[in-house]
């Protein structure tokens, strides 16, 4: 479990610093993004990748976003080479208060010794719970 909380912690960071390039060759070739209204994204290259974040990031900024947290993993592993990982993302603004909180998961394969991202699925937030 540590290995895979410290690839995160790498890709938080990655991301943190807008280190695009680095932060895309965390996924795999292609990758998938399943969005909390369902609606799914295919990432073809790191290129785009790298662009996509970029501009993901550049609009979280325009909120208040200065850096991520990561809190309450859970790790399911599938087999020798992939794994099912589940997490809460805290978006914090520049004096640390927080912005935003979300429950995402993410499926990691292993190839050629090198975790990857091949699947980020973001939680739908239950209807339920949420007060009016």
């Amino acid at each position: 479990m540590h290995e895979i909380i410290d690839f995160f912690r790498d890709y938080q960071t990655e991301f943190d610093e807008q280190n695009w390039g680095r932060f895309a060759a965390l996924f795999h070739e292609p990758a998938m993004s399943v969005r909390a209204d369902g609606s799914v994204m295919v990432i073809p290259s790191h290129a785009e990748g790298a662009r996509l974040y970029a501009f993901v990031a550049a609009t979280w900024r325009e909120q208040g976003y200065a850096r991520f947290e990561m809190e309450n993993f859970d790790v399911m592993e599938l087999g020798h080479d992939s794994r099912l990982v589940s997490f809460d993302w805290l978006m914090l603004g520049l004096d640390g208060a927080l912005i935003r909180r979300w429950r995402q998961s993410y499926q990691l394969i292993r190839s050629t010794q090198t975790w990857r991202v091949f699947t980020s699925t973001f939680h739908a937030a239950d209807p339920s719970s949420q007060s009016l």
